[in-house]
């Protein structure tokens, strides 16, 4: 296999986001929902909402990691968001199977691995009460 360097141009011309259906079969047959990947922007906004501007986790949010994952990244097939922040509860009260099937997508197309998510809730799920 040969070696081609990229160059700036070619690096700097956006990639597609990949993005992915994944079935809903509990809501019918032939149910899917759109799941996106994020650009690096995307990812990084999601990410300072996780933290205060002290620097601190925001320990709401970070046990809404999985809804807000769901929220940022289930778009329409035009890139539109499905959800809105006011769904937020509503998602955490969605079947924990169902948001994590959604969620396991939307981590993998991220480019999102499990060190990355504990690294943005800063461990906060393990020290905060149940």
């Amino acid at each position: 296999m040969s070696r081609v360097v990229i160059d700036r141009s070619a690096f700097l011309s956006p990639v597609a986001v990949p993005r992915e259906d994944v079935a809903l079969p509990e809501y019918g047959e032939g149910c899917v929902i759109p799941v996106w990947g994020m650009t690096a922007r995307e990812r990084t906004l999601f990410e300072k909402n996780f933290v205060s501007t002290s620097g601190k986790p925001l320990e709401a949010r970070t046990k809404e990691f999985r809804e807000r994952l769901v929220l940022a990244c289930c778009k329409t097939d035009d890139g539109v968001a499905i959800f809105t922040p006011e769904d937020i509860t509503q998602l955490g009260n969605q079947r924990a199977d169902i948001l994590e099937r959604i969620v396991n997508v939307a981590q993998r197309l991220s480019g999102m691995s499990n060190a990355d998510v504990e690294a943005t809730v800063k461990n906060s799920e393990t020290t905060q009460p149940v």
